[in-house]
């Protein structure tokens, strides 16, 4: 049986489902650090300049939070979609200093 898998239902009377699955399951380990690519983007927006952060892997809600303070301490505009982080204008370096300074590994994209 596979390990990812649940025994339902088994039309064999002679089964029994505790000695075909192992006694503990491994944890899963969080051992991928996340790499957010940071780049400058201008497509469909008029001319207007936009930094976009890439690579984030959580979920929604903590992404708005780390957009909103990104944006108070930018003192700009922005959104959260997607899985990224829209930043108005052109502030790469200094977004990359701070997701640096809070612990994420940062790659500046077409600088």
């Amino acid at each position: 049986m596979d390990k990812n898998s649940k025994f339902v239902f088994s039309t064999n009377p002679d089964y029994s489902p505790q000695a075909n699955e192992p006694e503990q399951r491994e944890p899963v380990k969080k051992t991928t650090v996340q790499t957010l690519k940071i780049y400058l983007d201008k497509k469909g927006r008029k001319g207007k300049s936009v930094t976009v952060i890439e690579g984030f892997m959580v979920n929604p809600q903590h992404l708005e939070t780390i957009a909103r303070q990104l944006k108070q301490e930018l003192g700009t505009g922005g959104t959260a979609r997607q899985g990224s982080i829209e930043i108005q204008g052109d502030h790469r370096k200094a977004i990359a200093d701070k997701l640096t300074k809070a612990g994420h590994k940062v790659k500046l994209v077409g600088s």
